[in-house]
């Protein structure tokens, strides 16, 4: 699972991180969120019809293309690698509308003596890193449509299961373009998501339990 995450750089960054340009025409900007969450509409690196990697709002919580009714209730945010080929939500996007997403580092909670305690987790090498990610359109009006992202999640590895079941799909950034591209084998990509010896995660306040809490003070040690 990956519920909250953080991402401290701004569009311009982003952008030349990913070799991508600003899609939307520029009309939207991003400022750094140390605590993002479901719902938030986030940067996404995904290749327009000219194979072109695009930074461009998404949704955060997938809402499927074939779905009659506007989003409501709780966003689908995560997408089970395991199942997602065959799930009817993911299976279009899992074989034609691959993506990343950028990201600094996410959260994760475990339970000690009846209470959650948060950590954050990062790669060691502090680099602004991607989660494989599957994302949608949905048609909102003439001429609209809703763009839509959900973060894969696989069984966690190595040490990393002490603190939660599950964890983010990593690609290592030789893989990114290629699993954006939709001509490509995901099944074979998937045989090189990265594990859990490259991350580091200590203990942070619990004020990132609130929503309303955003700056960098959240991923500060304990």
């Amino acid at each position: 699972m990956c519920g909250r995450y953080a991402l401290h750089k701004n569009l311009a960054e982003i952008a030349a991180r990913y070799h991508a340009e600003v899609g939307n025409d520029g009309l939207w900007d991003w400022q750094p969120n140390y605590n993002i969450a479901p719902g938030t509409v986030i940067p996404v690196i995904a290749l327009d019809g000219r194979r072109t990697p695009k930074a461009v709002p998404m949704r955060w919580g997938l809402h499927p293309h074939w779905k009659k009714e506007p989003p409501e209730g709780k966003p689908m945010f995560n997408a089970r690698v395991e199942t997602a080929s065959e799930k009817p939500s993911f299976r279009t996007p899992f074989r034609r509308r691959r993506c990343l997403i950028p990201v600094n580092g996410w959260y994760e909670w475990d339970r000690y003596e009846g209470a959650k305690r948060p950590y954050y987790i990062r790669e060691k090498a502090e680099e602004t890193t991607a989660f494989a990610g599957l994302w949608d359109q949905w048609r909102v009006d003439e001429g609209i449509t809703l763009l839509s992202v959900t973060i894969l999640t696989t069984a966690a590895t190595g040490q990393m299961k002490h603190l939660h079941h599950r964890m983010p799909v990593r690609l290592s950034e030789e893989h990114w373009d290629e699993w954006m591209d939709w001509d490509s084998k995901p099944d074979r990509l998937l045989v090189n998501k990265l594990g859990s010896d490259d991350l580091k995660w200590y203990e942070v306040s619990d004020e990132v339990n609130s929503g309303r809490a955003t700056g960098e003070d959240l991923i500060l040690p304990l």
